[in-house]
């Protein structure tokens, strides 16, 4: 996974989707909805897993790209097509 952790990843692919990612200073990713700000979720990784304030796991270590599709439709956003960025792309190569 080189120098980039899982969150990072996660937030890379929930920005290729659309959403609005920003990280709290314990690490923490808050996501929202750019057209409903207000409609948001905070993620934390724990013991491998994506978990939101809440508690409810929503994905694990390693399948970043369908647990960001699962907050692309927790939050209310069409489904777009995926597209590489270039964090992962880098990280694939």
């Amino acid at each position: 996974m080189d120098a980039m952790t899982a969150s990072a990843i996660l937030a890379d692919h929930c920005a290729a989707r659309g959403l609005s990612v920003s990280e709290r200073d314990d690490g923490a990713l808050i996501v929202n909805n750019p057209l409903h700000p207000r409609v948001g979720e905070v993620l934390t990784a724990q013991r491998g897993r994506y978990l939101t304030d809440y508690g409810y796991e929503i994905g694990e270590h390693g399948d970043e790209p369908a647990t960001a599709d699962r907050l692309v439709f927790l939050l209310g956003l069409p489904c777009v097509p995926r597209q590489p960025t270039a964090r992962t792309a880098e990280a694939a190569a």
